[in-house]
Formats: C-alpha cells, sequence, structure tokens
C-alpha cells in the first residue's frame, strides 16, 4: 500500500467547537475577557470553556495549544 506524501500532510476537517476552546484559552493568557461569539451559542460554551480551563490552570502559557 502507498500513500502520497502530500495526502498524509493534508489539514483534517476542521472542529469548530475545539477552536473555539483555543480561542477562550488564548483569550485568557492574553487579557481579554470578551466573547466574540453570540451569547448562548454552542460556540461561546466552548469559548467559556477554554477560558475558565486556562483560568484554572497552574500554567495557562506552557499549556497554550
Amino acid at each position: 500500500m502507498t500513500h502520497h506524501l502530500l495526502d498524509l500532510l493534508a489539514p483534517g476537517p476542521s472542529n469548530a467547537e475545539w477552536e473555539a476552546e483555543k480561542a477562550g484559552w488564548r483569550a485568557q493568557v492574553m487579557g481579554n475577557s470578551a466573547c466574540c461569539y453570540r451569547r448562548g451559542s454552542r460556540l461561546a460554551g466552548a469559548w467559556h470553556r477554554g477560558f475558565d480551563a486556562a483560568a484554572h490552570s497552574s500554567d495557562p502559557l506552557g499549556l497554550m495549544l
């Protein structure tokens, strides 16, 4: 079985909730508390989960993705 290297290195499908969680984490590290997603949406919930997780982390900057 052979694979083309570029096929293996191609980006996978994006996950909007994961990206929103990462954005929340980064926002907490950078000192930005304003969520850019619509209040009550699943992406706003994911953003707040990331923000809260970073706030409770012992090393948010070192663990930032």
